[in-house]
């Protein structure tokens, strides 16, 4: 029986069909997992697609700018290694910056996470969430709308990277004698670290990420002497460490306003300053020097450097940004409140029972 000649629109026909099933075929092939020639990374039988670490987001001036140093024992340096395997911590330091000029970059910094809002929009939207944060419910209100820390593993810790931690540190510039450039007036400072605040926590914010933890710190007490010292030789702005007081003071006001933690720098340093001037006072009173004792000679030096800079280069190189000593101080308040609010946050290497690849 003979067949009948296939007609050039059969032909037609059934090449594209047999185009369509090979073309499918070639796309299973090479986009499916299963003929992946890389191994996908797992743990405890939990297959994780292109893991990433979380982030850490340091947000501030020439001190954050500074902070990743290791000659200096940058604060951002031993972070790194704090939580390394864990979040990868970002230095978004802007040296010369204060908050009003902060806001200009901010849209830079923080990650979107909405479509983009007007200017207008994001103004009066900020301004509402606010005026609710600050009810006699505030810490109620904005603690609900920020869901805990979801379970992690700290291994692969997700698929994707999440803004889990933001620190805020500015104020150094802020508290600049009003003549300078850098200053900022005390209650634009305030409404600033607000706005900082409500573009990660209001829900109507392009960048709202409501598990994100923000930590704020003061700035660092200042050293008025060293800093004349310094004018003296160049450059310096004029900061007053009574200024920078009410600055620090305006900190701590937003953090509990927000129900947030803050680390107090500067008291820190303001009282480790005074507890070595009452040694000293100790050591002129009690201590008769004698040329011969190496320990005398070395307290009557300690006693003249607090004497000409009040104890104050002790953690500060130049009466203003922070100095190796200054630095560790600053990791050592930053970890301790960290484990404090945030156990979850604690590093937690892994020991690999075998390789996970």
């Amino acid at each position: 029986m003979a067949f009948p000649r296939p007609t050039t629109r059969t032909l037609v026909f059934v090449s594209v069909v047999l185009l369509f099933i090979f073309n499918y075929i070639s796309i299973k092939y090479w986009f499916s997992d299963d003929f992946s020639s890389e191994a996908t990374p797992a743990y405890d039988g939990v297959v994780y697609e292109y893991p990433t670490y979380d982030v850490l987001i340091a947000f501030g001036d020439s001190i954050t700018q500074l902070g990743d140093d290791p000659d200096n024992s940058g604060y951002l340096a031993h972070l790194t290694r704090y939580f390394e395997r864990q979040m990868d911590v970002l230095n978004r330091g802007f040296s010369g910056f204060n908050t009003s000029k902060a806001r200009g970059v901010v849209h830079r910094v923080f990650p979107k996470t909405r479509p983009k809002m007007s200017n207008a929009s994001l103004q009066q939207s900020w301004l509402k969430w606010f005026s609710k944060a600050n009810s006699a419910n505030a810490a109620t209100t904005v603690s609900s709308e920020r869901p805990h820390w979801p379970p992690r593993d700290k291994n692969y810790p997700g698929t994707s990277r999440e803004l889990q931690l933001c620190i805020i540190f500015f104020g150094a510039n802020d508290a600049q004698h009003k003549r300078y450039s850098g200053h900022n007036p005390i209650d634009k400072y305030e409404e600033d670290l607000r706005y900082f605040v409500s573009l990660l926590w209001n829900p109507e914010s392009e960048y709202y990420s409501p598990s994100t933890r923000i930590l704020f710190i003061t700035p660092p007490a200042t050293g008025d002497r060293m800093i004349q010292a310094k004018r003296r030789k160049g450059y310096m702005p004029i900061v007053q460490n009574s200024e920078t007081k009410a600055y620090a003071e305006v900190v701590k006001k937003v953090a509990a306003d927000v129900n947030t933690p803050c680390v107090d720098l500067y008291s820190a340093i303001e009282s480790r300053v005074h507890s070595q001037k009452k040694r000293d006072e100790k050591v002129r009173l009690f201590d008769i020097p004698n040329p011969s004792n190496t320990d005398s000679a070395s307290a009557t030096t300690a006693t003249t450097r607090v004497a000409e800079y009040d104890g104050y280069d002790e953690f500060l190189v130049d009466g203003l940004h922070l100095n190796p000593a200054g630095n560790r101080l600053l990791f050592n308040l930053i970890t301790a409140k960290i484990n404090q609010t945030w156990p979850e946050l604690k590093p937690s290497k892994p020991i690999w029972a075998k390789p996970p690849i």
